[in-house]
């Protein structure tokens, strides 16, 4: 117990946001999305749901429109449609990737991801006709967003070859303990400890602790 008091003492000073990434491995190479969980938490456990459940497995970007986005999760069965979710810190700027829709509500398992800014998209910026939520934003691999939004499509804007998502997978989730305030993006890593406090290396599927000489604290299970 005395190794444990100290050290969640100090987890317990800091506010915790959580963060998903996932990867998307298509038949022109992978994309990583980091996943804003915790200002969009059910958007985000909408897709991460789906992620884990395969569904995407196979799935193609089935409206491409180039200068625009690309879109694809038009899976089935159909899932059960989800309540908007919309931040103001949230837009669809170059890179996001958005919930698809037919109007308020009426989300299910489609998104797009941004080549561009699209900020009329968003649910408070002019003209206010169209409302696509946000839930995370690309990484890695924007170059492979932008090769698949320039294929050749048929007058419904769907690639004459098609777009296909092999699988879609979860492959780290984060819980970042930092206090008030932007974290610190050139902090250096003092050590990583788990969770009785020792000193350890990095490895898979366990809950690790990083912490920074910011004083921030990063817990982080990297998943296989």
């Amino acid at each position: 117990m005395k190794l444990l008091l100290p050290f969640f003492i100090m987890f317990l000073s800091f506010s915790a946001k959580a963060q998903t990434e996932v990867a998307i491995y298509t038949n022109y190479g992978t994309i990583n999305l980091a996943l804003y969980d915790t200002i969009v938490p059910n958007t985000v456990s909408n897709f991460v749901n789906l992620v884990n459940q395969k569904f995407y497995d196979g799935v193609i970007f089935h409206r491409v429109i180039d200068n625009f986005m690309i879109q694809g999760g038009d899976g089935t069965p159909v899932p059960p449609t989800i309540m908007d979710e919309f931040d103001v810190s949230l837009s669809n700027v170059q890179g996001t990737i958005s919930m698809g829709n037919s109007g308020p509500n009426t989300g299910t398992c489609q998104f797009f991801i941004n080549l561009v800014n699209n900020t009329y998209l968003d649910f408070d910026k002019p003209p206010l006709s169209s409302k696509h939520p946000v839930f995370g934003t690309t990484i890695n691999g924007f170059n492979i967003v932008e090769d698949i939004g320039a294929v050749q499509t048929d007058g419904n804007n769907a690639p004459l070859v098609a777009v296909v998502m092999d699988s879609v997978r979860v492959i780290s989730q984060v819980l970042a303990v930092a206090e008030q305030g932007a974290l610190n993006n050139n902090r250096k890593l003092l050590k990583i400890v788990d969770v009785l406090g020792h000193e350890c290396k990095t490895t898979t599927n366990i809950p690790l602790f990083y912490i920074y000489d910011d004083g921030t604290v990063e817990q982080k299970i990297n998943l296989d």
